[in-house]
């Protein structure tokens, strides 16, 4: 079985390899699938940067990447490192900026798949769900301390669930009786409220857990801002998102820097004089037909693309709007 199977990936490299020579961030390694397709896009004298928190998807994007040696770095950090992680890198390269930056978010196909690591509820292992198992605090932890109002909330707002009070009651009741350290163990106390779609429910619940655990809204917030940094004048940023909490954000904040102006609509002339820093490359994109076929997780993917628009002199105030 693949260590990870990358989700649109002609579609990446089409839109975010646009230099051969030029220096790249692939900030999710996964397995390195993304990152050989861009290798192979680009020139002997383009470097790509390739990132992830997990220490065994770092390790894996260096076995197979292994061919690509002196064109490639590896790096283990989180989103919110990754500025200030890759600025050192940049210096040595003597470059000062990137090209291109690519976020795959989520879960990997590997940390699904391998119980021990406590992300899906398909098979029984620990309760972890850290993506860095070297720092933070596993579910078990989390869930053994939280009260449950708090859960509730957590589960409202990271899983969008209805029934998420009568679940948190259950959850903290298997808990109290000692009945909280497995996967399986979470998903009976959430199967046993009887929801009306157990596999959307069981889905929703251990989702709003792992981005608690591993703080994933608030790491990708500060992700894009460090992208966004990074970029060279007409450098691109590609992001894949699964679930509406992450697609949000992202749209959220490139919309605020492709947007421009944020006058009243009823103000005939800028006022604010801001621009547009980043312009939208096409529509959100999603996988076709057969590529959803072949791989059933990719159907929620979303892409977006985005490209820095390069700093022009002149005036910035009293535009017609």
């Amino acid at each position: 079985m693949a260590y990870h199977v990358p989700v649109m990936v002609e579609e990446v490299v089409t839109a975010l390899a646009t230099d051969p020579s030029g220096v790249y961030v692939d900030a999710t390694a996964g397995g390195g699938g993304h990152a050989e397709a861009l290798l192979r896009a680009l020139g002997e004298r383009g470097h790509l940067l390739v990132c992830d928190r997990d220490a065994a998807a770092v390790n894996e994007a260096g076995r197979r990447l292994d061919p690509y040696r002196g064109r490639v770095t590896f790096l283990q950090c989180a989103f919110s490192s990754l500025g200030r992680s890759v600025a050192p890198l940049l210096d040595r390269l003597e470059r000062s900026g990137v090209e291109g930056v690519l976020f795959d978010l989520g879960v990997s196909s590997h940390q699904i798949d391998e119980p021990g690591r406590g992300f899906s509820y398909h098979q029984d292992g620990p309760l972890d769900m850290r993506m860095d198992r070297g720092a933070g605090e596993p579910a078990d932890q989390l869930l053994g301390r939280i009260r449950e109002a708090d859960l509730v909330e957590l589960i409202r707002r990271n899983g969008e669930e209805r029934q998420a009070r009568r679940i948190a009651r259950s959850i903290c009741r298997s808990r109290d009786e000692g009945r909280m350290q497995t996967t399986a163990q979470l998903a009976r106390a959430i199967e046993s409220t009887r929801p009306e779609r157990p596999t959307k429910t069981l889905a929703r619940v251990f989702q709003a857990l792992r981005i608690a655990v591993n703080d994933e809204l608030t790491e990708l917030e500060k992700g894009l801002r460090g992208a966004v940094d990074l970029l060279a004048p007409g450098g691109r940023l590609a992001v894949i998102a699964y679930h509406s909490l992450e697609d949000r954000i992202v749209k959220h904040r490139m919309g605020s820097l492709t947007r421009g102006c944020v006058c009243p609509p009823d103000l005939p002339v800028c006022a604010c004089g801001r621009r547009p820093t980043f312009r939208r490359i096409g529509p959100a994109r999603r996988p076709g037909a057969e590529e959803q076929a072949a791989n059933s997780r990719s159907r929620s993917a979303t892409l977006r693309f985005f490209e820095k628009i390069p700093c022009t002199s002149g005036g910035t105030g009293g535009a017609v709007r």
